[in-house]
């Protein structure tokens, strides 16, 4: 293997755990042997991969919670992952209200489209949006099985819209989705 595969190889192991971007600026920094930048570049991105992701997932579709945090497990990953079925639940979870004042704040809020039908659901999106206290840079992902029945909520604000999974290599894509979104919003 000549030297250039082995620095492909690496670049590729790297781009499974970073976005490609980043895995590049990584190699580029140990092919120069640039001490100073790769030691920062390294820092960075070592918080990034071994700093617990707190996740928390909304919807009230057992079925597809259970594939999602299966899903979630297997990936590379480091995930805390909360879940709920209610709206109201969820509000006082995202906003540290009643039982949930100690609760951890979530890195990342992801609702399954039906739970957000109810006048509740839009009420918490508007809240969101108003970025209340402790959650303003929290980024929220909704997932949808038909952009059109979404495109109202744009208003809103959500950073992304994905396409509801439907059997296991949508569900890894979906996470994977949301890893590189993480990885590229931390940035």
């Amino acid at each position: 293997m000549s030297g250039t595969d082995e620095w492909n190889v690496v670049e590729r192991i790297l781009s499974n755990v970073l976005n490609e971007n980043d895995a590049e600026k990584l190699v580029y920094a140990l092919k120069t042997s640039v001490k100073h930048d790769f030691e920062e570049i390294l820092d960075v991105y070592s918080n990034k991969i071994n700093e617990p992701v707190e996740i928390l997932l909304v919807g009230n579709d057992p079925k597809f919670m259970k594939e999602l945090i299966a899903t979630f497990g297997r990936s590379k990953l480091n995930t805390s992952i909360r879940f709920t079925g209610s709206i109201g639940e969820a509000y006082n979870m995202i906003f540290q209200e009643g039982m949930f004042a100690d609760f951890p704040i979530a890195n990342i809020i992801i609702f399954d489209f039906p739970t957000l039908r109810g006048e509740k659901g839009l009420e918490i999106l508007e809240d969101i949006m108003k970025k209340k206290s402790v959650i303003k840079n929290v980024p929220v992902i909704i997932l949808t099985d038909d952009f059109e029945k979404v495109k109202h909520l744009e208003k809103y604000h959500p950073d992304l819209f994905l396409t509801k999974p439907n059997n296991f290599e949508e569900y890894k894509n979906v996470v994977e989705s949301i890893k590189e979104f993480w990885l590229t919003y931390k940035s």
